[in-house]
């Protein structure tokens, strides 16, 4: 909050924020020259903080006045600011987070399932009449209930339990609401659990008093950066051969 007039301040400040390992990007300037040795640099940036398991973007504006003073470039001006919210994000913002815990619970409910093997109980939580499912190892689109229960009947047999590593949700009114985000899967026998990182997208909607699934799509995260993925990619083998057989 404070104004800053002098370089030690200047330097105080930037002790704390380069802890946030922040790493800025512009994405929209202008330059406006003020004769040889002053020009004002504005425009929007975005910073990427936070660790490299949990960047997060930070959407900003700035302005930025450089003079040269004795051959060398300095800024006399710094102002930075967070882009405003659009009218009306704060109030869908307050519609997500009241809908957050409900959908924590929701997954619980899934994964619990899961862990238990009932997968007659995890197909339940699925609509029967309007839903759409691509499941992360299956080519098929799913769209109804009995082909969900054939899903789980052998997905279940890999001892599943996922975990959310990082998720959003989004408020569609009271009773619908967009679940998105990353977790990982711990699959195998108790003597030899593997990871598989996946992608998942669950809808939910509140039919009859009842929260169903209407639309799941689930997908193994790419590798990244040439990195092998040998384990994820027998462990789809081994799903599909238990599906074929």
């Amino acid at each position: 909050p404070k104004f800053i007039k002098g370089s030690a301040d200047t330097e105080a400040y930037f002790v704390e924020f380069v802890k946030k390992l922040p790493d800025g990007t512009i994405t929209a300037d202008d330059v406006q020259p003020y004769g040889p040795d002053a020009y004002l640099h504005t425009g929007m940036y975005t910073f990427m903080t936070g660790p490299e398991s949990d960047r997060q973007p930070v959407n900003a504006r700035f302005s930025y006045m450089w003079r040269k003073v004795d051959g060398t470039w300095k800024i006399v001006h710094h102002h930075s600011s967070a882009v405003p919210k659009a009218p009306g994000a704060e109030a869908e913002e307050a519609k997500a987070e009241e809908m957050y815990p409900l959908a924590q619970a929701n997954f619980k409910r899934w994964n619990d399932a899961l862990v238990d093997k009932n997968y007659k109980k995890v197909a339940s939580l699925y609509s029967e009449d309007d839903l759409t499912f691509l499941p992360t190892v299956s080519p098929n689109f799913i769209q109804d209930g009995d082909s969900t229960e054939d899903y789980f009947v052998n997905f279940v047999n890999k001892l599943p339990d996922g975990t959310i590593t990082s998720d959003k949700v989004q408020s569609y009114g009271p009773d619908l609401y967009l679940h998105t985000g990353l977790y990982t899967f711990m699959t195998g026998p108790r003597t030899k659990r593997e990871p598989v990182n996946a992608r998942f997208s669950y809808m939910w909607r509140q039919v009859d008093d009842e929260w169903k699934i209407v639309h799941h799509h689930s997908s193994v995260v790419p590798g990244a950066g040439g990195k092998k993925v040998v384990d994820t990619e027998n462990f789809l083998l081994q799903l599909r051969s238990l599906e074929a057989a």
